[in-house]
């Protein structure tokens, strides 16, 4: 599935990694956003990215105790995103399809 705001970005995509391990969204408290614009509001509102996701996951670990299902916190191209630990890597989505990132990106985890 393409990169798509609201539905295929990385907030949504972690969600959705969350929702399918324990059942819980962790969005579901969120308004919806179906573009950058939104999206970037919710992260302002919420204090940054990290501060969103503690919100809604519990505080974050360090990345180096990240295990498969975990939400990670990285830098892509300058950015912080979130992904889904699958190990070894970090999955996000891409434009045109998941992306397989590093995990020396990563700044923060979530365990689930």
């Amino acid at each position: 599935m393409p990169f798509s705001w609201g539905s295929n970005d990385c907030c949504s995509f972690a969600a959705a990694g969350v929702k399918a391990l324990t059942g819980l969204d962790p969005m579901a408290p969120v308004a919806p956003y179906d573009d950058a614009l939104g999206a970037a509001r919710l992260i302002e509102e919420g204090g940054g990215l990290r501060h969103l996701a503690d919100e809604m996951l519990g505080r974050s670990v360090s990345p180096l105790m990240a295990a498969v299902g975990d939400v990670i916190l990285l830098m892509n191209e300058g950015r912080e995103i979130l992904g889904i630990c699958n190990g070894t890597n970090i999955l996000a989505p891409g434009k045109d399809g998941i992306a397989t990132l590093d995990m020396t990106a990563a700044i923060a985890a979530w365990k689930i």
